[in-house]
């Protein structure tokens, strides 16, 4: 008997991680399309010189923050539509869906008119570079400030059709979108002679394609090809709209914390290393997006698989589902280990000849990895907190990481210490050690089973 309950045990455990796969494999796919054409793009805009690498660097990491927002709406859909979609209510995942289409609508709009118009003023205010910097950094963000609006569409369209299980229709449409990108990228940057404005503008047309596209899909999909249900449906309700709201708040307050430090460790990182260093860190952040592919795929199913068990009131099914994760995730850690510890130099040099940037990126690859292995655990219980639409813990522990100590151990490595970018990344690789501590207790109180949407 007790050999008949193993192996009963071992089918379960091989369904759910079958399950994990086959939700997470074509979000990995779309991100490793995803991380090339950044790669593409950084390669190419680092041939056009130091400054544009510097350029691109800064503009990231600005639009990183604006984009990230996005969050606001996603994260509460991705609970909500996941939820419902277990229970079997179809109405609520229309209703669902189509309040968050149009919060983020709303958002994208207001924000992407904001920052367009101030787009000298947020690179001045933030970093404060040199003058050509600048320049070629207004040129890069003024045209991807534009696309705002089809970032935060896209972000919520791509995370409703992956809340019903369906993560393989957003792969086909992101990645013919990457491919126009790749495409429009040559075409406008030394075809057309555009520069680094020419992978904006090759940026936001790839953008706008992949709206249009997945739209039609959820409208077939969600809404029986009835324009009219999905524009019905657009109406906003108060208190679905602040369901909504209530649990993507935190999450976006979460997610933007990262990016926002981001801005401000730029900025530390071009008072100690110039443009080398941003250079440097601006590429090593490229590179440590590879990493991330197989552990955000991860996360997102952990999030639909535990809102859809939650949904059923299945809580045992969640505890396996999270165990499972962070097996594979750890796998993905120490595979990835082997380029960033031992080979850091070579990968840089395929990006730029700086000797210094080289040196610098090489430093910045092996010292941030150390910590970044513990990020096992903000991202698999991350997803999980996030699929019970229980997104406070997550939250805190970014906030506490990210801003209340990783900026302030940054500035007293850097530059009291004299530890230059060394001191910056020792800074990075620490809060995210103390980001998975603090997540990690939150986990263990098993409050997040137990929440309420």
């Amino acid at each position: 008997m007790g050999k008949n309950i193993l192996k009963t045990t071992d089918k379960k455990l091989n369904k759910d991680i079958k399950k994990i796969f086959m939700l997470s494999w074509p979000i990995m796919i779309g991100m490793i399309l995803q991380s090339l054409l950044g790669t593409v793009d950084t390669y190419f805009i680092a041939k056009l010189g130091t400054n544009e690498a510097a350029a691109a660097a800064l503009s990231n990491s600005a639009s990183s923050v604006i984009f990230v927002i996005s969050t606001l709406v996603s994260a509460g859909t991705i609970a909500l539509v996941s939820r419902s979609y277990g229970e079997g209510d179809m109405e609520s995942v229309r209703s669902f869906s189509g309040q968050s289409f149009t919060l983020s609508l709303i958002f994208g709009i207001i924000l992407s008119i904001i920052c367009f118009l101030n787009t000298e003023s947020i690179i001045k205010l933030i970093f404060n570079p040199e003058p050509n910097v600048v320049a070629l950094t207004e040129k890069y963000l003024s045209v991807v400030f534009i696309g705002t609006i089809f970032v935060f569409l896209n972000s919520v369209l791509r995370t409703i059709l992956q809340s019903l299980g369906d993560t393989l229709t957003p792969l086909i449409i992101f990645g013919i979108s990457n491919l126009i990108n790749a495409i429009l990228d040559s075409l406008f940057m030394f075809t057309f002679h555009l520069g680094i404005a020419g992978a904006a503008i090759a940026t936001v047309i790839s953008m706008l394609f992949s709206c249009i596209a997945i739209t039609l899909v959820l409208i077939r999909k969600i809404y029986d090809s009835s324009l009219n249900k999905f524009i019905w449906s657009m109406k906003l309700q108060l208190n679905n709209s602040m369901r909504i709201l209530k649990i993507g708040g935190w999450a976006c307050l979460q997610q933007v914390a990262r990016p926002i430090t981001g801005m401000f460790m730029f900025s530390l990182v071009y008072t100690v290393g110039g443009r080398e260093g941003t250079a440097a860190f601006g590429i090593g952040g490229q590179l440590f997006n590879y990493t991330f592919i197989f552990l955000v795929g991860l996360s997102t199913a952990i999030s639909i698989m535990v809102g859809q068990s939650l949904g059923r009131g299945d809580i045992n099914a969640c505890d396996k589902i999270i165990k499972e994760g962070l097996k594979l995730a750890g796998y993905n850690m120490i595979l990835f280990s082997i380029p960033y510890l031992i080979f850091p130099t070579d990968i840089m040099s395929f990006f730029i000849n700086d000797p210094l940037v080289i040196r610098t990126g090489a430093e910045y690859l092996r010292i941030v990895y150390v910590g970044l292995i513990f990020v096992v655990y903000t991202t698999i219980y991350g997803g999980a907190f996030q699929g019970s639409g229980d997104t406070f813990p997550p939250m805190i522990s970014s906030i506490v990481a990210n801003v209340v100590l990783k900026l302030p151990i940054a500035y007293i490595l850097a530059s009291r210490l004299n530890m230059g970018t060394n001191g910056v990344w020792a800074s990075v690789s620490l809060s995210v050690v103390i980001e998975a501590v603090i997540i990690i207790v939150y986990f263990k109180t098993n409050r997040w089973k137990e929440k309420i949407i």
